[in-house]
């Protein structure tokens, strides 16, 4: 019972909004910390006790699966939103004008959006997602 609340409740709300936004290696390291946490947590494992994370999910007979459902979100939003609301790819595809700011570029979301879906590029990655049961496969075959 304590691992469906913590699924269907507690990750809800750990992700919610979150297929929309860009995941650093920072963010991504917060997210699987998090996951571990809860475990831990439904274990009543104390921070003080010397386990490892590995020991944790063997306890509670999980995987890590915070980041792999994030993923899937991703995707399955990525190719509802290209497939049926051309108002918003025209946002996505839409150049800003005006000068690049200064450092190293900024992850963009269809970059990682592509990357996770193994397309070298944003227009295959939108050709996949214009047919709906190759994106759906595609999906199938990351997990």
């Amino acid at each position: 019972m304590k691992k469906k609340l913590i699924k269907r409740c507690i990750w809800c709300v750990a992700l919610y909004g979150s297929e929309k936004r860009t995941l650093g290696e920072n963010e991504e390291r917060v997210k699987n910390a998090f996951e571990t946490w809860c475990w831990s947590r439904m274990l009543k494992i104390k921070w003080t006790d010397r386990i490892t994370n590995g020991e944790v999910f063997g306890r509670a007979k999980e995987e890590r699966l915070l980041l792999k459902i994030l993923k899937i979100r991703r995707h399955s939003w990525i190719g509802h939103t290209i497939r049926h609301n051309e108002f918003v790819v025209n946002i996505l595809e839409g150049a800003i004008s005006g000068k690049r700011a200064v450092g190293r570029p900024r992850l963009q979301c269809l970059k990682q959006v592509a990357r996770n879906t193994g397309a070298d590029r944003y227009t295959a990655m939108k050709r996949r997602a214009c047919n709906n049961s190759r994106w759906k496969a595609a999906n199938q075959s990351k997990d």
